[in-house]
């Protein structure tokens, strides 16, 4: 198993850095709508259940929601700015591509950002808006996200 473990690793090492390639040269709408799509799919895969999981939790409440998912397992914080925006603060980077060394592109935070609406949009049953104000990946000391419900 050790065996195929490794060359695994080394086989996705190269792939990746194919795909960031690949990803750097693309026009900046193709760029943002692949992102976009993988940032959903990932959040269908493992996060949508627990933003799902504390907004009914929460007895849907948005304030008891945030709270919720600030003292969850998620190592961020989320808070309410005003009536229409929100502010998630994540203290590492989330993404598990960039946590195993896989990928080191900004560009993937355009993902992170697709993957946070997602959830909460999942979560809430209403669009929702994400903007990036800091990454870690583009030289931020935390990731920051300010989201508009719509």
């Amino acid at each position: 198993m050790d065996e195929i473990a490794a060359e695994l690793k080394h086989f996705l090492e190269y792939w990746f850095a194919g795909f960031e390639q690949g990803l750097e040269a693309l026009e900046p709408r193709a760029q943002a709508a692949l992102l976009h799509m993988c940032g959903r799919a990932c959040a269908q895969s493992y996060t949508v259940p627990l933003f799902r999981e504390a907004w009914q939790q929460s007895g849907e409440d948005l304030e008891r929601f945030l709270q919720r998912l600030s003292q969850g397992g998620l190592k961020a914080r989320y808070e309410r700015l005003d009536a229409t925006t929100l502010k998630a603060t994540y203290f590492s980077c989330g993404c598990d591509l960039v946590r195993l060394g896989l990928v080191k592109s900004p560009a993937l935070c355009e993902c992170s950002a697709a993957n946070l609406g997602e959830n909460l949009e999942q979560a809430l049953g209403m669009p929702v808006s994400v903007a990036i104000e800091t990454s870690i990946l583009r030289g931020g000391s935390e990731c920051v996200f300010r989201v508009r419900l719509e």
